[in-house]
């Protein structure tokens, strides 16, 4: 079994089911509620647990109850949470999200502060025997350190990039061996809005493999010459897009850790993340490994 190592955050989400997002000052009454673990790191660990690999999470949370749920939720996926770190000085994170019927989020998100001023690296004893590391920026420091030790140990070092951090971000472009933009991450980073000439200026900055997921519009990536590829996206019906970006990534891990060539690899994480989006509740939506066959067979 493929291990892969997932660091940055860990979220509680409370998911509402609405029609239409309300105007400012206004009521929305919910028809659906769920509760459930979230965070980019998190849920892509759980997608790999899911998908049939071995899957770990390093990341921070308070020592409080919200941080014991995130917890108990992770170790029910089948996620090993032993080098979670826990502060008893700061709050666990927690997001309210709707979805609105046409499969669409928006998220409201607090993570405290002192969370992320930790200085203490990851190193390569936290993921000692991975196959691959994968890293979200929401957690700099931690994912940055991740991305270093595992080039050190000569694996691949996958960034989840959809956010970008303030001050200095030299780290962010030459840490990992590969970089998924989100389209307004690749955007600010490059200052182009068209997502193929923003790879190419971004290449220009790292050796790093780079790719940008374009939501309906597919993923986009560089080749070994430097050319553009894309793989359109997959036609479903739209429940819930809430953490499909981070099954992709999960999926897109362990595709990694397996060797399978890149467009494979890219097409089943796709595949991945577009069944997601067909079910209602975040990661409660994440497929098996025989359901992203089945699927796939289907659109051969």
């Amino acid at each position: 079994m493929k291990a892969v190592a997932c660091v940055g955050l860990a979220v509680l989400d409370f998911v509402f089911g609405i029609d239409v997002r309300p105007d400012r000052g206004r009521k929305a009454f919910t028809d659906s509620l769920m509760v459930i673990g979230g965070g980019p790191a998190a849920t892509a660990a759980a997608a790999v647990a899911r998908l049939g690999g071995d899957a770990s999470f390093i990341g921070q949370l308070g020592e409080d109850v919200i941080g014991d749920l995130i917890v108990e939720d992770l170790s029910q996926w089948g996620v090993d949470t032993r080098r979670v770190r826990r502060s008893p000085s700061a709050s666990s994170p927690v997001s309210t999200i709707t979805v609105e019927a046409d499969g669409e989020r928006t998220i409201i998100n607090y993570t405290d502060p002192r969370l992320l001023e930790s200085a203490d690296p990851i190193t390569e004893v936290d993921f000692s025997g991975s196959d691959v590391v994968l890293g979200d920026l929401l957690w700099p420091t931690g994912a940055l350190s991740a991305m270093e030790a595992a080039r050190g140990l000569g694996i691949p070092a996958i960034l989840d990039f959809d956010h970008v951090p303030p001050g200095p971000i030299g780290a962010a472009l030459t840490a990992p061996t590969h970089i998924v933009f989100s389209a307004p991450a690749l955007a600010e980073m490059s200052g182009e809005n068209d997502p193929s000439t923003g790879l190419r200026t971004v290449a220009a900055r790292t050796d790093s493999w780079l790719a940008v997921t374009l939501g309906g519009a597919g993923v986009l990536w560089l080749d070994p010459n430097g050319e553009t590829a894309r793989l359109p996206a997959f036609e479903v019906d739209v429940a819930d897009t809430l953490g499909a970006g981070d099954v992709f990534h999960g999926a897109f891990a362990l595709g990694l850790a397996h060797n399978r060539p890149i467009e494979d690899v890219i097409r089943r994480a796709s595949a991945a993340a577009a069944l997601k989006c067909t079910r209602f509740g975040g990661r409660a939506g994440i497929p098996t490994a025989e359901e992203v066959d089945t699927f796939l067979r289907q659109r051969l």
